[in-house]
């Protein structure tokens, strides 16, 4: 290997190990476009590529190798690319039902997907979210750093992280909330055994002096009315308080759960009906874009289309850069393909033309683009 070549190996190494996956790639390809017989350099892109699931880019380079350098490692990544192919599909399937909110079928692909290095970052990531929806936090951040120690800039990985920093500095807040309310609570609770107790010698005193007192029927009749009259005003209140209370952080998230599991059950009425008592209390909190984006597919489940358009075109409004974002613009425009051909193609050509990478360009987006 000669000097300069060794040097643009070593750096690129180098860069890679330290987590700038993008600036090896760069000095692979200065260092390869001087030597195409740099067997290591060929070898370590091929690698680079392999990582991020760049497939089509890498079989080329293991080629140049083998056929130039008769390169062994090059020949084995060769031998097993029908196997990476396989698990390109699998994964492609995993991001799907990821997407379908099917987090344990997600999982059993990925789980086989994880067993080679091929696509470890794109993999690592979908892992990272299902553990992330099921709310295993350790689990979910243990794959997020694998993602950065390869790529410290992986836009998704870092977004993951952030998430789940703010959910447990959430439920830290919440357990300190716990614990003031319950001391509050023995206050009021001391206190109030102390006025019960009193109230209960002013009623004797009462049901003492009533004895004493004749009092016409027809007016303990009107009394008993007004007391029920009373109770109903009351229980008016306590539900109008109920219904303005706003929902904690922690309570959001326990909805949102809820309500994944729900439609997994494939009990769509349920999980709508929960989702739209939370997403009024949930403009201000992270899990704001996933609740809007779940109550959106609940509603195309159970027929309500219109619904479901409102609920994505919010979504697009306020999460141009959501983890929904490519899937939000296919539902959308395969949901006004029947009602409304101009703008199913405007959407379609959104996507096309946003996310030309994106798995939704498929044959349906091409023919309603086409029509």
């Amino acid at each position: 290997m000669k000097n300069r070549d060794k040097k643009a190996y070593e750096k690129a190494l180098h860069l890679y190990n330290n987590g700038y996956i993008d600036k090896a790639l760069e000095v692979c390809e200065i260092g390869i476009s001087r030597d195409l017989e740099d067997s290591n350099l060929l070898n370590l892109k091929g690698l680079l590529l392999y990582l991020k699931g760049n497939l089509e880019e890498a079989i080329p380079i293991w080629k140049i190798n083998e056929h130039h350098n008769n390169n062994d490692i090059a020949k084995s990544y060769l031998k097993d690319v029908q196997k990476d192919f396989y698990r390109k599909d699998l994964y492609e399937k995993a991001e799907e039902l990821i997407n379908d909110l099917n987090i344990d079928e997600a999982l059993k692909n990925l789980s086989i997907c994880k067993e080679s290095d091929f696509n470890s970052i794109n993999v690592n990531n979908a892992l990272a979210t299902c553990y992330l929806r099921k709310a295993e936090y350790s689990l979910s951040m243990e794959y997020v750093e694998k993602v950065i120690s390869i790529d410290k800039f992986n836009y998704k990985a870092k977004n993951i992280k952030k998430e789940i920093n703010e959910i447990l500095n959430i439920n830290n807040k919440s357990l300190l909330k716990t614990l003031i309310i319950a001391s509050i609570a023995v206050v009021f609770l001391t206190s109030g055994i102390l006025l019960n107790n009193k109230f209960k010698k002013v009623q004797i005193n009462k049901e003492e002096l009533a004895n004493n007192i004749s009092k016409p029927v027809e007016n303990e009749s009107t009394n008993n009315e007004q007391n029920e009259e009373n109770k109903d005003n009351e229980e008016n209140k306590k539900s109008s308080i109920l219904e303005v209370n706003s929902l904690t952080d922690e309570e959001i998230r326990e909805n949102y759960i809820k309500a994944t599991g729900l439609f997994q059950e494939e009990k769509y009425e349920e999980a709508k009906y929960l989702l739209e008592a939370t997403i009024i209390h949930s403009m201000n909190n992270h899990l704001h874009d996933d609740v809007m984006f779940l109550l959106a597919s609940t509603s195309e489940k159970v027929g309500k289309n219109e619904e479901a358009i409102k609920y994505f075109k919010d979504y697009i409004s306020n999460y141009e850069n959501g983890n929904y974002i490519e899937e939000t613009y296919y539902r959308i425009s395969l949901l006004y393909k029947d009602l409304d051909k101009e703008k199913s193609k405007l959407y379609a050509g959104e996507l096309v033309s946003k996310y030309p990478s994106s798995i939704y360009n498929n044959n349906l987006i091409k023919d309603i683009l086409s029509n």
